[in-house]
């Protein structure tokens, strides 16, 4: 990185996180400004920077393939929650009527 164009942009980036991890601060909302700064410049030079950014955009990529599976999971999770509980309402209705037959039929073998 400190080959590049974006040496200067890069070394302040640096620095901040280095300050942001010695006084334990929030470092994406400490160096936003100066990772916005490197990020607008090595689009500019994008012919030196292009597989850092070509990675950093699969990274991405990849990490809102994982959220949406991670959504999908939850939601069909609740589904089947829901339909469980139906189930088990069902279920408990059931028993209740199959606990209750002999009674309503008179029979006296339970």
């Amino acid at each position: 990185m400190k080959a590049g164009g974006c040496k200067e942009s890069f070394v302040a980036w640096e620095n901040c996180v280095d300050e942001a991890k010695k006084n334990d601060d929030y470092i994406a909302a400490k160096c936003m400004a100066v990772t916005a700064a490197l990020r607008r410049c090595m689009e500019d030079h994008a012919d030196y920077y292009e597989p850092i950014l070509r990675a950093e955009k699969a990274a991405h990529e990849e990490a809102i393939r994982e959220l949406e599976k991670e959504k999908a999971a939850k939601e069909e999770s609740e589904r089947n929650s829901g339909c469980m509980k139906d189930l088990e309402k069902k279920m408990r209705w059931l028993l209740l009527l199959f606990y209750s037959l002999p009674g309503i039929l008179n029979f006296k073998c339970f």
